[in-house]
């Protein structure tokens, strides 16, 4: 009896997700519901209450989040002074951290928080060499497109590590 009761507690622990795509858990109330094994009724409304909005494709919050992410990593590579270009691989590291602490799927997302943040950080940084004439269009485009990829190989990386460590061992 208890393992069925801890199986439909993980049950509703992965169906939980908010629209951050991040694990913030189950309501305490939701978990007492679940695990004393109330009626069947009152599970149900448990689960409908905590998964309407999971099934959604974008979500503002997660892109909030995101580009935190994406930036944070954007900051942190841009700490290292020798090395150029070091923000690009921040962008990665970004992309992994959230695809790791996401608990849904997030591409459109940090792809977008990726490719934004990405052009914009090539567009400021410079701006006195697009003032004597280099095209800025271009470089926000071939800029965006790199962190964009970047920011999407770095989720898919972090959603990998993530299914292996949280998959159940047999």
């Amino acid at each position: 009896m208890a393992e069925r009761t801890e199986e439909r507690t993980r049950d509703a622990d992965a169906q939980s997700g908010s629209d951050l795509g991040v694990d913030v858990g189950v309501a305490e109330s939701a978990e007492t519901d679940v695990a004393v094994g109330e009626s069947r009724g009152a599970e149900s409304s448990v689960t409908d209450s905590t998964t309407k909005d999971s099934g959604s494709y974008f979500s503002l919050r997660a892109l909030l989040f995101a580009f935190g992410a994406v930036v944070g990593g954007m900051v942190l590579g841009g700490l290292i002074p020798i090395i150029p270009a070091t923000e690009l691989l921040g962008t990665l590291l970004g992309g992994f951290v959230y695809g790791l602490l996401a608990s849904e799927r997030r591409y459109l997302e940090t792809g977008l928080a990726g490719g934004i943040s990405g052009g914009a950080m090539a567009f400021l940084s410079l701006v006195p060499q697009i003032a004597a004439g280099l095209n800025g269009t271009r470089l926000f485009a071939i800029a965006g497109g790199v962190s964009l990829v970047l920011a999407l190989v770095g989720h898919y990386f972090g959603r990998d590590l993530r299914s292996g460590l949280t998959k159940d061992i047999e």
